[in-house]
């Protein structure tokens, strides 16, 4: 570290201790996410512009797993990926509040925030793309903009209210990114006369002072439940049939119309990793996040990063031939990752208990060497991954795991029958727990815990349940 600090254009670039610097290039949408929050909560910084064609040390050596920008460097310490970046903004720096205080308020614009990481991809497929897979992207496109226009801006001006938040800053690449690739791409997608609130919500957005100010300009751009138990909260589960879903699914999730849905004092929450961090905010006791906003902000980072690449195991389950030897490499080149960056020298990816990283990365304890005897291949090997082989024998050794973890044989019995059947791999694919013994006598259901995107209906003693199911997602959670 100290030799590295001393090199000439790294001592040139690092800030002081309390000094910010922001890594990121001018025609990045991801970039400006980070400029407006800091702008917005009124954080003084400084901005050294990468070429990203030609990588500095201080961006390689500052974001060693993806090499990409934004990065930023507070303290001596590097905080990547923008959606990260902005809680950890929120979480240090408290004044001009970009997130809701309620914690149901602030688990819904993580939602919308995760919706529209997750959908927007489609609009620049669209710009990249010919044929059939344009016209895809551009129905897949109009389909998000529906979904924005009726279920997320309501009444509202912006996204949580009459100020902006986290949400629009997600979302401030429509501004002015959408209408330049749809005169790229030929396409017009937002009419004014088809999503008039999205219209609106475009328009109020580029007006607010400090958005106008740092908005590049039109020309410019043509130009480039494991943790339930861990918690102690204590609920009543039942099975949902994904093959006629309930009235009360459908109407909790009518967004994305799948599981998990946690329903908490009449109100319902979606997406695993939304609800766990709302289980975080709402019962603090047994904390599953660290106490300092870094080292919450490198949780995310890991529990994003396999969310992303975890998908490559199960396509290697699913697929053959060509996609199969890549769904192979891209596997490895993960599981190196981890070995290499994530863990380090402590028991748990956080260290000495159990966190959310250990839960989103908890499907590997079981389903990796189901899925690597049914494809027939091999990834997992102790002696390549030494670090990974110890936490994984850590985290199924630990009580509340080992009682609630599905059994090898069960497993692959249960995995080998879907493999009958063309299954649709996702994009993303996180680990969903199987439900614990509760307090309370769960109803009878059929016997489906045995597959990591389980879906359950939890009826928590403080008035709550999770809806959940047992077949393979379509999305990053199971349909």
């Amino acid at each position: 570290m100290k030799d590295f600090k001393d090199e000439p254009i790294i001592k040139e670039n690092m800030p002081g201790h309390d000094e910010m610097l922001l890594l990121g290039t001018w025609p990045s949408p991801f970039s400006y996410r980070v400029i407006w929050a800091l702008k917005l909560k009124g954080i003084p910084y400084e901005y050294l512009e990468e070429d990203l064609s030609n990588k500095s040390p201080l961006l390689l050596q500052c974001n060693p797993v993806h090499k990409k920008i934004p990065v930023l460097i507070h303290g001596g310490k590097s905080i990547c990926e923008s959606t990260v970046i902005l809680e950890y903004l929120e979480e240090t720096w408290p004044q001009n509040p970009l997130m809701p205080d309620d914690p149901y308020e602030r688990a819904m614009a993580r939602f919308w925030v995760k919706f529209v990481e997750e959908k927007g991809v489609a609009v620049w497929t669209m710009f990249f793309s010919s044929g059939e897979e344009k016209e895809k992207a551009v129905k897949d496109s109009l389909e998000m903009l529906k979904t924005i226009e009726e279920h997320a801006l309501g009444k509202n001006k912006f996204f949580c209210g009459d100020k902006i938040s986290s949400v629009d800053i997600a979302y401030g690449w429509m501004a002015r990114w959408l209408e330049v690739l749809e005169e790229l791409a030929g396409v017009k997608l937002l009419e004014p006369q088809k999503f008039p609130r999205l219209h609106a919500w475009m328009k109020d957005f580029k007006d607010e002072p400090i958005i106008k100010e740092n908005l590049p300009g039109h020309d410019e751009m043509l130009v480039v439940i494991w943790a339930l138990k861990l918690k102690g909260i204590p609920y009543e589960s039942f099975e949902e049939d994904l093959s006629n879903k309930s009235p009360l699914l459908l109407q909790c999730n009518p967004v994305h119309k799948k599981i998990p849905v946690l329903i908490h004092g009449g109100k319902s929450i979606c997406e695993s990793i939304v609800i766990l961090e709302y289980l975080e905010e709402t019962w603090p006791q047994n904390p599953l996040m660290p106490d300092d906003p870094y080292e919450r902000a490198i949780a995310r980072f890991w529990v994003k990063f396999v969310e992303e690449k975890g998908v490559a195991v199960w396509t290697m389950f699913c697929s053959s031939g060509e996609e199969k030897e890549k769904a192979v490499k891209d596997s490895l080149e993960m599981l190196k990752t981890i070995e290499e960056h994530a863990l380090g020298k402590k028991k748990f990816f956080c260290g000495d208990k159990i966190n959310l990283v250990d839960i989103a990365y908890g499907w590997m304890a079981r389903w990796l060497e189901v899925i690597e005897e049914l494809a027939g291949v091999k990834l997992f090997e102790p002696q390549k991954f030494p670090r990974l082989h110890a936490w994984m024998k850590d985290f199924k050794n630990e009580p509340v795991i080992k009682e609630n973890l599905p059994g090898h044989d069960e497993m692959l019995s249960h995995l080998a029958l879907n493999s009958r059947h063309t299954i649709r791999v996702p994009r993303r694919r996180p680990f969903q727990q199987k439900p614990f013994a509760s307090s309370m006598q769960p109803s009878p259901q059929k016997d489906s815990s045995s597959h990591p995107w389980r879906k359950i209906n939890l009826r928590i003693h403080c008035n709550s349940r999770i809806l959940g199911g047992d077949l393979a997602p379509k999305s990053t959670d199971a349909r």
